[in-house]
């Protein structure tokens, strides 16, 4: 059992991140299952030395996803929940996003900039547009850089994806591995 550094929650060995807050089980406190102990004699065991946990490390290929329960992987994550973490963590940069939930995040934000760009035209509404398609775009970067910190590459490879032509090829290249 594992306990998260972040938000106290207990959850399984087996997962590499916090199924409430995402926070990766490297910084997370392991704990002896009370299921798994047997009982004996205090007087027949021998002292022990104390020693420190045992802390899993998580790997990129492990990945459970943010706001997923244990049961659900990156691989079944579905549009809805992929959209809540869109819009809850617009400005979190740190952590991770799996390739599924960092794909319907583009289809959403792609499908608010065409909707906020018709909403444009309508006087008095093209303020609200430009503000929900600023939030929107905050959020497609701040994705982006978790996406990158998943694949184990630095936030700021995120500025070659500006380069003409060569940066596009990157971007889809390396995002969708």
């Amino acid at each position: 059992m594992i306990i998260c550094s972040k938000c106290g929650e207990t959850m399984s060995d087996d997962l590499k991140f916090c199924p409430s807050c995402g926070t990766g089980t490297s910084t997370a406190t392991k704990v002896a299952d009370p299921s798994q102990e047997t009982v004996t004699d205090t007087a027949e065991q021998a002292p022990q030395e104390p020693q420190a946990p045992q802390v899993p490390v998580a790997t990129n290929d492990q990945y459970q996803g943010y706001g997923n329960t244990g049961s659900q992987g990156a691989d079944r994550i579905n549009f809805g929940t992929a959209i809540k973490n869109f819009i809850i963590r617009i400005v979190d940069f740190r952590g991770t996003t799996g390739k599924r939930e960092y794909w319907f995040g583009v289809l959403f934000f792609l499908a608010i900039m065409v909707t906020g760009g018709v909403a444009g035209f309508i006087p008095f509404v093209k303020y609200v547009a430009w503000a929900v398609r600023l939030a929107a775009m905050l959020a497609f970067v701040s994705s982006t850089v978790r996406r990158l910190r998943d694949l184990g590459r630095p936030w700021f490879r995120i500025f070659m994806y500006l380069i003409p032509i060569y940066g596009q090829i990157l971007y889809f290249t390396e995002l969708t591995k």
